[in-house]
């Protein structure tokens, strides 16, 4: 078990999913400035947790990926994947995806700002559930 289990609303986003194929992103969170030792939130986690799709949100074989991305720019023109592909849900069996989480570190040489980028394929409508992303203290 992760010694990060303290959270705080601020660090909470909810995002919902796509309809059909494409990607969604989540608010972002900014991490604060660089301090003058080149570190930033030293001790701290992201979580991510996915809902549980049903089969007619994520059909067999169709998937949903979630994946970190970072930037300098709070608008995210320059951003670039941290870690990808973090939690990825499959339909399968005509049963759809289980809820899921995952964890992730931020490194200290992370840019400013953090956002969970969530891909669908096939055309599931999955617009009406969330991710949500945190950061756990």
């Amino acid at each position: 078990m992760s010694q990060f289990q303290l959270k705080d609303a601020k660090f909470i986003e909810t995002k919902a999913l796509s309809n059909g194929a494409g990607s969604v992103n989540s608010d972002g969170f900014d991490l604060g400035q660089m301090t003058a030792r080149g570190a930033r939130l030293p001790e701290v986690e992201g979580k991510i947790t996915a809902p549980a799709l049903t089969t007619t949100q994520l059909p067999d074989s169709e998937t949903m990926t979630y994946k970190v991305e970072h930037a300098d720019q709070s608008n995210y023109g320059d951003a670039v994947t941290l870690y990808d592909a973090v939690l990825v849900q499959t339909g399968a069996s005509g049963e759809g995806a289980a809820a899921a989480s995952a964890r992730y570190r931020i490194p200290s040489d992370c840019k400013r700002y953090v956002r969970i980028v969530a891909t669908k394929t096939g055309t599931g409508d999955c617009s009406t559930v969330s991710l949500t992303h945190e950061l756990v203290f």
